[in-house]
């Protein structure tokens, strides 16, 4: 019995050791869990003495288990039992009273949040200023913050990167993580979520389950205060729900796909090529190592030019410097830069290094379609701005693009394709600000489409833009060729003997070269060729016969071949779909082109002496694209055209009204509006058309311009959308009432040497006193009038260009209809020129002032004023005020009525020096030879995104009426954007004697100023008719093909401009150094004066 006694109260104690054990672990769990969840939370360490405690429980839990395993396996006596249940239960209730933590759980200090990054040291100002513009957005409070870094491969997105991780690590509290992603994460959402769950120290090899394991990724980082999760070359739009990245993330991504951004949400920053500088620094920091490193002067030059062919791309610049480490035999670094002159990435370091990087987004690209439309732009020279609309032609001749399609519908295609390989970081983006588009290739990303055109299908030999004289040697033309390009070269002639054997050739690019004459044996075995461009083959007289047995050809491009006379017949070329004979001087269509029933595209603009047949273009009825001159324009244009239903484009240039006229009635009575059009009536032609619009019309120095009678009036297509008119006399003083009731859809504007021309557009008033009574008392305004000015196509106009306009006297004029003349000055109907970016005025001698008050101005990005020297103010003030009116007779509706009320106060009221004119988008504005200007604007001039202001030779200007923010201290500061004040060294003492108000302005924007040279008097005329012309090229050495335009224009050129006295020829200068223009003294008769210099000797 007492043996029973003792076992039953040895039981007890143990039911109570557990009852004891089981508190303590409740309470050790609680602790566990939040310590961990604040150690997330902040960042902050857990206490020495909680890591202790929980040790200790973790110690006493053993002791109770293995004690509760003795007792069932009976192998300890009853006082043993006893002293241990004594002894346990009296470190548990220790255990218990320390678990309290009365002074916390956590340290103040905090923890390692992500572990820093080997990272190389950014140089440069461009680099510099991209970090600067990240750190602030990563300084944001924005939850929903995504950053993207885009850039092609090797320009340094990674090193960026790692440079703001090892930041934030220093500098912030936030959590930062660092995955980099597996390549082919795409196919595998749960190896990116364990790549993630790694950087979290989160073990997810036990769940399988997708959905379950993003749960407790996002858990994870949910826990933690502030997180930043940086992903490092992301090729593919990631999923962030379905990986597990919660809202609240912050996340930085690396990318060289812009799609990818977009489709993200991120803020974008491009990480931008090296300067030049910035290239050599690099290069010779990593040539030299941190070592000193001596190399002779010719060593040092050499070097430069081999950092230059890396064309600012760090991955290259590194690879090539490291490569050379330790060199100094000039011998070996003339070798390399050899070399290098070939191609790029023939050097071995730099084909083992950088080949692969930029290859990578090569092969990730979406289809063979978009391969083959990259390695396409391979076939241009070297740092070559490729048009884009160009480009798109040569893909629709390849086939690249579905040939079937409108050619709108083409064009998109193409539009699209070209911008997906900009957004893969794989062609720049060169749009310039007047709409011209363009594309270029990077190099070194060159190099690589010609490295895999050199061994994989498609197999290209190119050989652009690098001087050769004589097409390339027999075994060259290797019978897997499948595209040549030998553009923009000097080869004048392909020799007898000359048959390569390319049975699969495709394309094959002459343009741009010498060619006097080609070998009917040239084409012989070149069975598959599709596209055939001999452009710019300035001299070559005669086309070989064997062009009619390239039954396959689909585009024969001949545009400017200048002297070109003969193409041999074309009916047997069933396929051929583009045939440009631009420019040439033949002088009858070829023979069986009437058989060409696939034709979609015929050019046969500026072709002087051809004549087209009574029926020919009526039986193209495919065309989609068809370009005429005026001497290939049949009699009965409206008739032949009416058949073409199929017609989307159109150019043509005619010399008479009548013609002119035909032409747009048939623009206008289409079914199917044109999608393009570029029209121009002018007694000579021009090359340089501006194709920036869809729909232009030119009209240029052919008879006076009416509002009303028989053959002179002449209409305007209602969908235009650029218009210039040069060298007219109009009979209505405003230029608005000639085409009042059309071109609604207006951008562009230019009014160039035109004489009658009053007003731009008038406001209309009913009254019955004479001009004289401006400042009456009473005055009637016709409301249907008002309103028909109001829904002027003025509207729509984007940019205005007015140049030597005697008789212009202000933009707007108001007339009376009782048969008085206009006056100036009044108050513009709400919306006139509200979607004007940019007003360029120049030589109009009659002009006082520019704007009128109350117009409203909200797009406007630049203004220039040039010599008009009776300009005394920008924006009409005191003069044109209506301050006696005391009864005004409204005849119109209410919404008429707003519309005449809205800015009529400043009207009324006369001056109102607090009155600002503001334009809140101007960027440039130009003051420049107006001798009598006085003030900008009586009051102040609000820009808040002005960039530059230039003003020169402005005497009598006594104040800048800028706007200037006030500083957090009270103070004026310059504009945000400003970045340049420019005046000339003559106008220093102006600038020195301008009132300021306040008077620190002038403190202000002093370190904004910068002053150039004493202005020169150039022509202020652009190309033509002014006596002398200065044509500046960008070219050192223009390729041919330039030559033969610039000779086109100096023909025109010397025939306007000769003169009717007996004074000197004008003279022509220009900047290259060639003596290249003998060649064209038979045709266009001019002598060379020297390298600089051409004279224009006589009238062609």
């Amino acid at each position: 019995m007492e043996l029973l006694r003792k076992l039953s109260g040895q039981d007890e104690k143990m039911q109570t050791l557990r009852n004891n054990f089981e508190a303590l672990d409740s309470r050790a769990a609680d602790v566990k869990t939040e310590v961990e969840d604040a150690e997330l939370r902040t960042g902050k360490k857990r206490k020495h003495e909680v890591e202790n405690w929980l040790r200790n429980v973790e110690r006493v839990k053993n002791g109770v288990q293995n004690l509760e395993q003795e007792v069932r396996e009976r192998k300890i006596s009853l006082l043993l039992l006893g002293n241990r249940v004594d002894k346990l239960n009296k470190e548990i209730a220790q255990l218990r009273e320390q678990g309290s933590f009365q002074g916390g759980l956590l340290l103040d200090v905090c923890a390692t949040r992500g572990e820093s990054l080997l990272s190389t040291e950014l140089t440069g100002q461009t680099v510099q200023q991209n970090m600067e513009k990240i750190w602030a957005c990563l300084m944001d409070d924005s939850e929903e913050l995504r950053i993207g870094i885009c850039g092609m491969g090797g320009v340094g997105k990674t090193s960026q990167a790692v440079n703001i991780h090892n930041k934030l690590r220093k500098n912030s509290r936030d959590h930062v993580f660092w995955c980099t992603i597996s390549k082919d994460h795409d196919h595998s959402i749960g190896k990116l979520q364990s790549d993630i769950a790694k950087c979290l120290k989160l073990n997810l090899s036990k769940e399988k389950d997708e959905k379950k394991r993003a749960a407790k990724l996002s858990q994870a980082f949910a826990r933690r205060e502030k997180c930043v999760l940086f992903l490092d070359d992301v090729w593919d739009k990631i999923d962030l729900h379905r990986v597990g990245i919660p809202h609240g993330c912050k996340l930085i991504i690396t990318t060289r796909s812009f799609d990818v951004c977009r489709k993200m949400g991120c803020k974008k920053f491009k990480v931008e090529l090296l300067s030049k500088k910035e290239a050599w620094s690099l290069f010779w920091e990593k040539l030299c190592n941190g070592e000193d490193t001596t190399l002779s002067l010719e060593v040092i030059d050499i070097a430069k030019s081999v950092a230059a062919k890396c064309d600012g791309l760090p991955l290259a610049i590194i690879t090539m410097a490291g490569s050379m480490r330790g060199v100094d035999d000039i011998r070996e670094w003339r070798n390399v830069f050899e070399q290098l002159k070939e191609l790029t990435m023939g050097h071995e370091d730099m084909e083992k290094d950088v080949l692969p990087s930029l290859e990578l987004s090569y092969s990730r690209l979406n289809g063979m379609k978009l391969k083959h439309c990259f390695l396409y732009c391979a076939l241009y020279p070297e740092d070559w701005e490729i048009s884009r609309d160009e480009l798109i032609r040569y893909f629709i001749a390849e086939g690249l693009i579905d040939r079937s399609n409108s050619l709108i519908r083409k064009f998109d295609e193409g539009h699209t394709i070209l911008n997906k390989l900009e957004r893969s970081c794989l062609l720049e983006n060169c749009t310039y600000s007047d709409g011209k588009a363009f594309v270029k290739m990077h190099d070194l990303i060159r190099d690589m489409a010609l490295k895999i055109t050199e061994t994989n299908h498609p197999r290209f030999m190119v050989k652009a833009g690098v001087g050769l004289k004589e097409i390339p040697h027999l075994q060259e033309w290797t019978g897997n060729l499948e595209k040549v390009s030998l553009r923009s070269n000097m080869i004048e002639e392909i020799p007898c003997g000359q048959s390569p054997r390319c049975p699969s050739l495709s394309t094959l690019i002459l343009e741009g070269n010498q060619l006097r004459s080609i070998a009917a044996s040239f084409f012989k075995h070149m069975h598959a060729l599709q596209i055939l461009d001999l452009s710019f083959n300035y001299l070559i007289k005669v086309l070989p016969n064997s062009i009619s047995d390239l039954v396959k050809l689909t585009a024969l491009l001949l545009a400017n071949c200048t002297f070109l006379l003969y193409v041999p017949p074309l009916g047997k070329l069933r396929a051929l779909e583009e045939l440009d004979l631009t420019g040439t001087d033949i002088r009858e269509v070829p023979q069986g082109v009437d058989m060409l029933v696939n034709l979609k595209n015929l050019n046969m603009e500026d072709t002087n002496w051809l004549e087209i047949s009574s029926g020919t273009l009526s039986r193209l009825s495919h065309l989609q694209c068809l370009g005429l001159s005026c001497t290939s324009v049949p009699v009965e244009i409206q008739v032949e055209l009416e058949g073409l239903t199929k017609l989307e484009e159109f150019n043509v240039h005619v010399a008479d009204v009548h013609s002119f006229n035909q032409i747009v009635k048939f623009v206008q009575h289409r079914e199917v509006p044109l999608d393009r059009y570029y029209l121009q009536l002018a007694d000579y032609d021009m090359d340089f058309w501006d194709r920036s619009y869809s729909k232009s019309v030119r009209w240029m120095g052919k008879g006076r311009i009416t509002n009303g009678g028989e053959e002179d009036v002449s209409f305007l297509p209602y969908d235009l959308e650029a218009l210039i008119i040069r060298n007219q006399w109009f009979t209505s003083d405003c230029f608005c009432n000639v085409f009042w009731g059309n071109a609604r859809h207006l951008q562009f504007c230019e009014i160039d040497n035109c004489r009658g021309i009053q007003s731009i557009l008038s406001v209309c008033f009913s009254s019955t006193f004479s001009s004289s009574s401006r400042n009456k008392e009473e005055i009637e305004v016709d409301g249907d009038q008002v309103g028909e000015s109001r829904n002027a196509p003025f509207q729509s106009v984007q940019i205005l260009i007015l140049v030597d306009l005697q008789d212009l006297r202000g933009l707007i004029g108001w007339k009376k209809l009782a048969g008085c003349g206009l006056g100036f000055g009044v108050i513009a109907p709400h919306g006139t020129f509200s979607n004007l970016r940019e007003l360029c005025i120049s030589n109009c001698p009659k002009m006082k002032s520019v704007f009128t008050p109350g117009l409203q101005l909200p797009h406007l990005e630049q203004i220039t004023i040039k010599n008009c020297n009776e300009i005394e103010e920008i924006l009409d003030g005191a003069r044109t005020t209506l301050s006696e009116l005391n009864r005004l007779c409204l005849s119109c509706s209410l919404s008429e009525l707003e519309s005449i009320c809205e800015g009529m106060e400043t009207s009324f009221f006369g001056n109102n020096y607090d009155m600002p004119f503001i334009l809140p988008k101007l960027k440039k504005l130009e003051l420049d030879s107006l001798s009598k200007l006085e003030c900008i604007c009586e009051g102040i001039m609000v820009c808040d995104s002005i960039e530059e202001i230039n003003i020169i030779e402005c005497p009598k200007l006594k104040r800048l009426p800028l706007f200037l923010p006030i500083d957090n201290n009270g103070q004026p500061s310059a504009p945000m954007t400003l970045e340049e004040i420019n005046i000339t060294s003559n106008d220093i003492d102006w600038w020195e004697s301008l009132e300021w108000d306040p008077p620190n302005t002038k403190d202000v924007l002093q370190p904004f100023l910068k002053i150039t040279g004493v202005k020169t008097n150039f022509p202020s005329r652009g190309l033509i008719g002014s006596a002398d012309h200065v044509l500046r090229l960008p070219l050192a050495s223009p390729p041919p093909y330039q030559i033969c335009r610039i000779v086109r224009l100096l023909r025109v050129l010397g025939v306007r401009s000769a003169p009717a006295t007996t004074s000197p020829p004008p003279v022509f200068a220009m900047d290259f150094g060639m003596e290249m223009l003998l060649m064209f003294a038979t045709k266009n008769r001019l002598v060379s004066t020297g390298n600089m210099q051409l004279s224009s000797t006589c009238k062609t």
